[in-house]
């Protein structure tokens, strides 16, 4: 038995509650002109678990360029001891 799909609610890009679409995530941390530090331990930290992990990008609602600055900066201050 085949069930007929409801096209028009998944043509509808701007309903948050739909899997398939919605708004667009802003990053909550970090401005577009933003420079990642190494040396700024304070503001890598927002990016790491209390385990040390690194939060992916999908959960702080950063660019992939901006999570690809953050990961090399991340793994420089480990690298230095800066970070745990």
């Amino acid at each position: 038995m085949a069930f007929k799909r409801n096209t028009e609610k998944r043509n509808d890009k701007n309903d948050r509650n739909d899997p398939a679409g919605g708004p667009r995530k802003r990053a909550r941390y970090l401005d577009p002109n933003t420079i990642v530090d190494r040396d700024d331990t304070d503001f890598l930290r927002r990016f790491v678990t209390e385990h040390g992990k690194i939060i992916p990008a999908r959960i702080t609602g950063v660019t992939a360029m901006q999570q690809r600055e953050i990961k090399r900066g991340v793994r420089r201050a480990r690298t230095m001891g800066l970070l745990a």
